[in-house]
């Protein structure tokens, strides 16, 4: 991850202060604020080295019914099919690991997860469910800072490696929302909103079933 990335994580804070110090004694500093978040917008194909068509394969989807998830061939993995992985050195607990890789938020990202184990993860998985995610806009256990930070690490590896992800939580999953102050999200929320708008988003509608509700927002 960049320095820009690690400025952004509390863990590090403190160790970049003193370089910060000097940026601003040093440099002029100008702001770019335009109206138009352009990371929002489809990439054309070959401007970037690819449009990221497998990450743009990937959807939120809430609250993650068996039909809602059955229309992308996902099935909840039976108990048989969990195991523990280890990418690096932190033992990681996940529902499944074969074409699919099944994992729980609060495992993934609730635990002591590094980028290198989710390099490690997508190099193998090229297909990620990540379910029991917590809604944005509000601080719980398992949506503490620490764990969106993390969180914010694995979406920036699952875009850059192209990896297919489906985002699975029975709340809100809207990342633009969780942006209000008083939230939990890192400080680079901006970024996390950006690569997640590029997947569409099934929500449940009036019956609670997704017929009719897919938003395909960036597919």
């Amino acid at each position: 991850m960049g320095f820009g990335k690690r400025l952004a994580a509390p863990l590090w804070h403190d160790h970049r202060v003193p370089t910060i110090a000097v940026i601003k004694e040093m440099m002029d500093i100008v702001e770019v604020n335009g109206s138009t978040g352009f990371r929002r917008h489809p990439a054309v194909p070959g401007a970037d080295g690819g449009a990221k068509d497998g990450f743009r394969r990937g959807r939120v989807i809430s609250p993650g019914t068996p039909r809602q998830l059955g229309a992308f061939g996902l099935f909840p993995p039976p108990p048989a099919e969990q195991r523990t992985l280890t990418p690096t050195t932190q033992p990681l607990p996940v529902k499944a690991a074969g074409d699919v890789l099944w994992v729980a938020f609060a495992e993934l990202c609730g635990g002591l997860m590094s980028t290198a184990d989710y390099l490690a993860l997508a190099a193998e998985y090229r297909v990620w469910v990540v379910d029991g995610v917590p809604s944005p806009g509000h601080e719980s256990a398992e949506g503490s800072a620490a764990a969106w930070q993390r969180f914010s690490n694995a979406v920036d590896v699952l875009y850059d490696e192209d990896v297919t992800l489906f985002l699975v939580g029975r709340g809100g999953l809207d990342w633009d929302a969780g942006s209000a102050h008083g939230s939990a999200l890192p400080a680079d929320r901006a970024r996390i909103a950006s690569r997640l708008s590029l997947l569409g988003r099934v929500e449940a509608g009036a019956d609670g079933e997704a017929a009719g509700s897919e938003e395909t927002r960036g597919s």
